[in-house]
């Protein structure tokens, strides 16, 4: 089995440019994640709130790494530096899932995506974003969302249907080597906003290999 692990990276869109109907969205979230977080400061709440959101943010970088069973290569990310490449970046990435899927369909090798938690976030956050840019994927087999199938687009949050934990929890589990950096989730707008699109890339890349690792642990299940 070929495996194409990818992860996206996501930063709120500026809240002037919204319009009316998704400002209101935007204060009904900030006040939602208020109500579990009232220590947090009211910046850092909106751009929580626009990242999680396709219609309040912009994807900013998606990386992959392919591999089979035992071995992988290189990753790859694509980036945009701000909300006005992300069209670029979308039309790229699609490009280049088409070139992957048609060498493995044309090899008649089997290929299965694989994400964590990517069939309720990564998934309909892409496809939005690549709608709302007024593109089209180049591939179903990678936006397939059905929950109770790992074919060919195999969620790792679903392994165990039942369990909720981060991915560093389950590299713990299988033993595999969690991504070490100095960034994190909630400092990729930031990151994004002062230019350093490269620190952002690494810190994806980072998700990207664990995530591949950890579907070659449990291959078996796949």
């Amino acid at each position: 089995m070929n495996y194409v692990a990818w992860d996206i990276e996501t930063c709120p869109l500026p809240t002037e440019s919204l319009p009316d109907a998704q400002q209101e969205r935007l204060s009904n979230e900030v006040e939602r994640l208020r109500e579990r977080s009232p220590d947090k400061d009211d910046e850092a709440l909106h751009r929580q709130a626009g990242s999680f959101h396709p219609h309040l943010g912009w994807i900013c970088c998606i990386s992959a790494v392919r591999g089979d069973a035992n071995d992988m290569e290189e990753p790859k990310s694509w980036t945009a530096a701000s909300p006005d490449e992300e069209e670029d970046l979308l039309d790229r990435f699609w490009a280049d899932v088409h070139a992957i899927g048609r060498h493995h369909d044309r090899n008649r090798e089997e290929l299965q995506w694989v994400t964590f938690n990517g069939k309720n976030f990564d998934v309909p956050f892409l496809t939005a974003r690549t709608v709302a840019n007024g593109l089209a994927p180049t591939r179903k087999d990678i936006t397939n969302t059905y929950p109770y199938d790992h074919d060919p687009h195999a969620d790792l949050m679903g392994i165990w249907q039942s369990s909720n934990y981060p991915l560093e929890e389950l590299c713990s589990f299988l033993g595999v080597d969690a991504p070490k950096d100095e960034v994190d989730g909630s400092m990729v707008a930031e990151l994004t906003r002062d230019g350093r699109i490269g620190e952002v890339a690494e810190y994806c890349e980072g998700d990207a290999v664990a995530t591949l690792r950890c579907a070659q642990e449990v291959s078996v299940l796949l």
